[in-house]
């Protein structure tokens, strides 16, 4: 069976400053790049990713898949509409180049917004059925956070979302989205999808599939999906903050044929999560508190997540208010990843390795995430920033940080570098030669993925009370957009 694969992914902050243009898809540090045809399979081939999955599952289910394109920039801010209408453009081409197909396997992310489209990844779903026709199954693995839309549901057969997060089951649901395509073509089955929206507006932490209330949420969801008819259950905790109508949580079934059985079993569910929303609640901790904390226990490595200038989720990754309160306190044996700022990494370069130097470090990119400061160190090491997940999350996705250097102020060494990248891998301090297993405090720009690689090795973990456009609490939010009533902002 031939089977057409690809996607175009982004997670839209619409909180942050400046598009995302098709310069950030193209090319953009910590993420592969634009990726046509056959790079597809030779990119992904080995990777724990949705695509891998696709890729893996093929042989097994002896089908040809058919690469169109693959893109997938930093999180950031709205997507310009000349780089979305490019790169449709692109996919929908190649698409119409590939058929007669049998089926359609995209990896997409869910909660993409463009400058004209608040639902772009229903926009090229509903471009993929108009070029298919409507027998051909389609179906799409999507991110736990994805704001899945009715037109989402309405041009794909069966939705595939994360069960995880950190996103350690991307492969997974990779393979789980092709074998329901497979079975399609073969007629073992008749995937049919619905969706059920649920007003709430989770927090970050609280998605987090590792602790409850999350964690009982998708135990549910995988005992459902062991009923009679019931193919597949995705929850989805939404992107918060992507302001627009279909923003929040929501439940996708996809049933053997029977319409009405997926959308009273999604109903069900998102009943059940509605029912549970105060347990949805945060509970954040002043960066000064944690800091205390860690330095009178003496015990680490402690992580301080500052989940508000998380880059995975479309913050600038220059924030400096957990630095300052870590120099502010003297605190030993520290270490902060990352600080992107190619200007202070370019004064470290200059300075040189050994040697001593002023740098002003972060806060250029807004006004939101803390002051630039002016600090006095040493530059440890500098390296290339290139290093490839070993940890559980997307393992063996290559990583480039651009330009790195390692600057140290007392006791707390600053990882800088020229891109953006959410260091949820522990790879991100190891390749500059940091040990975390040696560190009493460990400083990261993320707000859960980081789960999957330090929480074995974390004496405790902090999620942080800091200022940003990724705050966790999202009754912070300047909304204007998205529907009311909505939990907690009502």
């Amino acid at each position: 069976m031939r089977i057409a694969t690809g996607g175009i992914s982004h997670e839209t902050n619409t909180f942050a400053d400046g598009p995302t243009t098709i310069e950030h898809f193209l090319h953009e540090g910590g993420h592969p790049g634009l990726r046509r045809g056959h790079e597809v399979i030779e990119t992904f081939a080995q990777a724990r990713i949705g695509t891998g999955g696709f890729i893996a599952a093929a042989e097994d289910l002896g089908m040809e898949l058919v690469p169109l394109i693959w893109a997938f920039p930093q999180p950031s801010g709205i997507v310009a509409q000349d780089a979305w209408d490019e790169l449709s453009a692109l996919l929908i081409e190649r698409l119409h180049s590939a058929v007669p197909v049998d089926g359609v396997l995209l990896d997409l992310h869910g909660a993409m917004v463009t400058e004209e489209l608040e639902d772009a990844e229903g926009d090229l779903l509903a471009r993929v059925r108009d070029v298919v026709g409507p027998d051909v199954p389609i179906a799409s693995t999507l991110d736990l956070h994805a704001n899945i839309t009715p037109a989402m549901v309405r041009n794909a057969n069966a939705l595939v979302g994360y069960d995880t997060y950190p996103h350690v089951d991307a492969f997974e649901r990779g393979v789980e989205a092709a074998q329901i395509v497979a079975g399609a073509v073969e007629g073992r089955h008749k995937p049919v999808a619905a969706l059920a929206q649920i007003p709430m507006l989770i927090g970050p932490p609280k998605q987090c599939t590792l602790i409850s209330p999350m964690q009982d949420i998708i135990a549910l969801a995988h005992e459902i999906e062991q009923r009679p008819g019931i193919i597949c259950v995705t929850v989805s905790g939404g992107f918060p903050f992507s302001d627009i109508h279909d923003v929040g949580a929501s439940i996708v079934v996809t049933a053997d044929g029977d319409a009405d059985l997926a959308q009273s079993t999604a109903d069900e569910i998102a009943a059940t999560m509605w029912d549970r929303r105060e347990e949805f609640r945060l509970d954040l901790v002043a960066v000064e508190d944690a800091i205390a904390q860690a330095i009178e226990s003496g015990e680490g490595p402690v992580i301080l997540a500052d989940g508000s200038d998380n880059p995975g989720g479309g913050a600038p990754c220059d924030g400096t208010v957990m630095l300052k309160a870590l120099i502010d306190a003297n605190a030993p044996r520290s270490t902060v990843a990352i600080i992107a700022d190619p200007e202070a990494v370019a004064g470290a370069i200059a300075a040189g390795v050994g040697n001593q130097a002023t740098l002003t470090v972060g806060g250029k990119t807004d006004n939101r995430h803390g002051e630039p400061l002016t600090l006095t160190g040493y530059v440890r090491a500098i390296t290339d920033g290139n290093y490839a997940n070993r940890g559980p999350m997307y393992t063996g996705m290559p990583v480039a940080m651009g330009r790195t250097a390692v600057f140290v102020v007392g006791g707390v060494e600053v990882i800088m570098t020229e891109h953006r990248a959410q260091p949820f891998d522990m790879q991100a301090v190891r390749s500059v030669g940091i040990e975390p297993t040696d560190r009493l405090i460990i400083g990261l720009k993320s707000a859960v993925h980081f789960r999957a690689d330090y929480q074995n090795i974390a004496t405790s973990i902090h999620d942080l009370s800091t200022p940003g456009i990724h705050n966790p609490d999202v009754t912070l939010c300047d909304y204007q957009h998205v529907r009311r009533p909505i939990w907690p902002l009502d």
